[in-house]
């Protein structure tokens, strides 16, 4: 029986470069990662919230993620809430789920035992202070971020109970200008907002990617990354995702190195000429 190759063996590669099944232990930084990454640290240190906002694809994820790995897990609980059209007591259930609050035969309202769950891990004994991730905050119902912001603060003390990091598209920063959500928006410290990579930055992340996946130095031909990082606009999912497809277009065709004619020839990719 003949052994098949597969596509890593074909392009030796270790990894897969546009795979989303493993994590690199530090992904690309551009400048503005880099600046946001300081100044996240910094205010998270300081008890602060604040909301990242940006388009799909730009990394907003990938980043916030690497924000909480570089906290000291001995200072810090970093906890992830993802929002999935879910309703406010719904959401104060994801929460509770999080938190391992029981939600049945309770008699306490959850809000409150919440709080009190938050206040109790940053209590002198244990003195872990709690991070709370909420992604696609864009899409939340106004009851849901004022639950938010009730959590942040120690009604008994008067101060922080935890820092709260509101991810959202680029219609997020519009919807916190509102009128209705202004005791939300003066609750943060600050709004940032995550570009797209430069058409620079946007050939450095496909290197990059290439790099941490050991592939060769000929696997794209220069034409090729350079209409790969123009036609994706610098957003990196869109590099990730044509990427992907090329790689296995060019297996298809037992090509070991991907070139301009091949782009253009992909039928599952619409180049404009």
């Amino acid at each position: 029986m003949t052994h098949k190759q597969s596509p890593l063996e074909f392009f030796n590669c270790k990894y897969h470069p546009f795979a989303n099944t493993y994590r690199l232990k530090t992904p690309y930084l551009g400048e503005q990662d880099k600046r946001f990454l300081r100044t996240a640290i910094s205010l998270i240190s300081s008890g602060k919230s604040f909301a990242l906002s940006g388009p799909s694809g730009a990394g907003k994820s990938t980043l916030i993620n690497y924000v909480l790995s570089q906290l000291d897990a001995n200072c810090y609980k970093p906890s992830l809430v993802h929002y999935g059209g879910l309703q406010r007591n719904g959401m104060l259930k994801a929460f509770a789920d999080v938190l391992g609050v029981e939600t049945n035969g309770r008699t306490v309202p959850l809000l409150i035992s919440l709080q009190k769950q938050i206040t109790n891990m940053a209590s002198e004994h244990r003195s872990v202070f709690p991070v709370f991730v909420i992604d696609d905050a864009h899409l939340m119902e106004k009851e849901s971020l004022m639950d938010i912001c009730s959590l942040m603060f120690n009604p008994q003390k008067e101060t922080v109970a935890a820092s709260f990091i509101l991810v959202g598209d680029e219609t997020f920063e519009k919807k916190l200008s509102l009128q209705i959500l202004a005791s939300v928006k003066t609750r943060l410290t600050g709004q940032f907002n995550l570009n797209p990579l430069n058409d620079d930055e946007s050939l450095e992340f496909i290197k990059f990617r290439l790099s941490n996946a050991g592939a060769t130095e000929t696997l794209f031909d220069p034409d090729a990354l350079n209409i790969l990082s123009s036609h994706c606009r610098g957003n990196r999912r869109h590099i990730m995702n044509m990427g992907t497809l090329l790689l296995t277009e060019a297996f298809y065709r037992q090509e070991k190195t991907i070139s301009a004619e091949l782009i253009f020839n992909c039928d599952q990719i619409k180049i404009s000429e």
